[in-house]
């Protein structure tokens, strides 16, 4: 009886361990993949900005009037046939999309034992 007891204690402890290591593999990797999408989405404003920047340059006025007499281009009023028009995009809807990146869940085996440890949600800051 003892030997038995001595066995379960053992088995208990082990199971104990296992579901703390367990959880802290589960730690590193979300917030090796928080790390990694804020990195991505980091990336993306920089392009947007300077994306924006661009658009804003290339749209100068002075500037493309310049680029014409350089290049001695004559420009000509459109046929109504040639003209397309297009919506410009919310631009909150863009904010949007970027923090829906990766949110799909993935396959857990050992989704079971999360049930032994606690959640935690994190909060964004409104700026």
């Amino acid at each position: 009886m003892r030997v038995f007891k001595a066995l379960l204690f053992i088995v208990f402890i082990t199971l104990v361990a296992l579901i703390y290591v367990h959880q802290q593999v589960e730690l590193v990797k979300l917030s090796y993949a928080i790390g990694c999408k804020d990195k991505k989405i980091k990336e993306m404003l920089d392009y947007n900005e300077a994306l924006g920047y661009n658009i804003e340059n290339l749209e100068d006025p002075s500037r493309l009037e310049k680029i014409l007499t350089a290049k001695n281009i004559d420009l000509a009023m459109p046929r109504p046939g040639n003209v397309v028009r297009v919506a410009k995009a919310n631009p909150g809807k863009a904010h949007e999309d970027l923090r829906m990146i990766g949110l799909d869940k993935k396959l857990n085996i050992l989704s079971f034992l999360e049930f032994f440890s606690s959640k935690a949600e994190a909060q964004t800051s409104k700026r």
